[in-house]
């Protein structure tokens, strides 16, 4: 009698890996992303194996701060190879998350437009308070 062996799916142990290392439960994705968190927990243990929705994905790689692309090479659809982001669009990115973090609720929210070196301060700011690393 042989054992059956699980099959890996690599998205899915990327997306509970992401989950993991952001410390949220499936019921936070849940309300960060509007996606259910038996939905999720399904592509994490790779019940569910077919691809999300580009909407889907575009509020996975928002929630998690990390690139659609990455995702993609995850599930298996693009050919892994070197993400080339410059260091404007990871500040960019880093900012989004830090203006949209309810967590985050020092001082008052940021509003107007600001410039690359005053995304920077905010974003090390944030990083100091929080503990976490963006850039």
């Amino acid at each position: 009698m042989t054992k059956k062996t699980k099959d890996v799916f690599p998205f899915g142990e990327f997306l509970k890996e992401l989950r993991e290392r952001k410390g949220v439960t499936l019921k936070q994705v849940h309300a960060g992303t509007g996606m259910s968190d038996a939905y999720i927990s399904q592509m994490e243990t790779g019940a569910r194996r077919r691809l999300p929705a580009p909407a889907k994905l575009k509020a996975l790689a928002d929630y998690f701060n990390v690139t659609i692309k990455e995702l993609l090479e995850k599930a298996g659809y693009v050919e892994s190879g070197p993400i080339e982001v410059t260091l404007e669009e990871k500040i960019e990115k880093a900012f989004a998350h830090v203006i949209s973090d309810p967590d985050f609720k020092f001082g008052t929210r940021v509003k107007g437009e600001y410039d690359l070196d005053a995304k920077r301060f905010i974003i090390e700011m944030y990083e100091k308070a929080t503990k976490r690393k963006l850039l």
